[in-house]
């Protein structure tokens, strides 16, 4: 059964300020007095309730546009914010949005399992809005942030103080702020070039590939999903009914040596026919393992669950 995936973003994102920041980027530099505690308690997006804005600055009406083209990874997600929009308003405000290309990497389709976080000025914006689409297997799909200020002076800055942020500190995030020299804070997927093969009386288990990425599983910050991509061959001797081959008959040994099983989150749950052959590309053996990722490991494989003379493989990774 696999583990739920689905994270709650709500509190535990980084950079956030608990000084009054959200109006920072809004505020009429040219006002003497500043936003009164009313103003500052209210989140981005709601404006006043007759429809004005505090202050009334004014704006030249003319839209800003800034080429972003920040990536980051998450989920299974190559995710490139390309461009942010500021389009001034009749009220003095201005309405913003953030145009994000999402890639799907995987082979299935899938959306997002994390709504992400809009900062500005590190504090979060509870007014956004976000459009998550869902994304077909190896393709792509656009989505974008939202939101709305209620006053708005200078469209530049205020572009510099917004981040968008997947994931809470208690995993491993990323983190893609719009200041032009802002630097995104992402772990990139990695692909591993391995290839070894171990043999169990009749059962066959070649590893075909593999890829180290951060977990992005609740409570897993500082750790890696490494997966290796699993080939199963049946000998001439297997059983009339076929042999079940399960995740739970993987271990690896890990760098700084610890033994580690298999993982649900890899569902291997095969049925192996005498003389076929199985190569589904969803069956991956998956070990959580620590960051960096990097070093020597050692797999088994054993159906018997305690053979003395269990198949190991040995591999390293850069």
């Amino acid at each position: 059964m696999r583990k739920n995936r689905i994270f709650t973003t709500v509190g535990a994102v980084v950079l956030i300020s608990t000084s009054a920041l959200l109006m920072t980027a809004c505020n009429d530099k040219d006002t003497a007095a500043g936003p009164t505690s009313s103003q500052l308690a209210q989140p981005m997006g709601t404006g006043q309730p007759d429809g004005t804005s505090p202050g009334g600055s004014s704006t030249n009406g003319q839209a800003t546009v800034r080429s972003i083209g920040k990536t980051g990874w998450y989920e299974g997600f190559d995710i490139t914010v390309d461009k942010a929009t500021v389009i001034p308003d009749e009220f003095g405000g201005a309405k913003v949005r953030i145009d994000i290309t999402y890639k799907n990497t995987t082979t299935d389709n899938k959306t997002l399992s994390t709504v992400p976080t809009l900062l500005v000025g590190g504090q979060i914006d509870g007014g956004a809005g976000f459009d998550n689409p869902e994304v077909p297997g190896k393709g792509s799909a656009a989505g974008n942030v939202t939101t709305s200020v209620q006053k708005l002076s200078d469209a530049q800055h205020l572009l510099d103080t917004l981040t968008v942020v997947y994931g809470t500190a208690a995993e491993n995030q990323t983190i893609i702020p719009l200041k032009a020299d802002g630097k995104v804070e992402s772990v990139a997927p990695k692909a591993l070039t391995i290839s070894g093969t171990l043999v169990q009386d009749q059962t066959t288990i070649q590893i075909t590939g593999g890829t180290l990425t951060p977990s992005y599983t609740k409570g897993e910050h500082g750790k890696m999903d490494l997966a290796l991509h699993v080939k199963i061959i049946g000998g001439s001797g297997i059983p009339d009914g076929g042999a079940n081959i399960f995740y739970e008959y993987f271990s690896v040994k890990t760098p700084d040596g610890q033994s580690l099983p298999a993982d649900d989150r890899g569902p291997i749950n095969e049925l192996l026919e005498r003389n076929q052959t199985i190569d589904n590309a969803k069956d991956f053996a998956i070990f959580v393992v620590p960051s960096p990722g990097s070093g020597t490991y050692v797999l088994t494989y054993d159906a018997t669950k305690g053979a003395s003379t269990a198949p190991t493989f040995s591999f390293t990774v850069n």
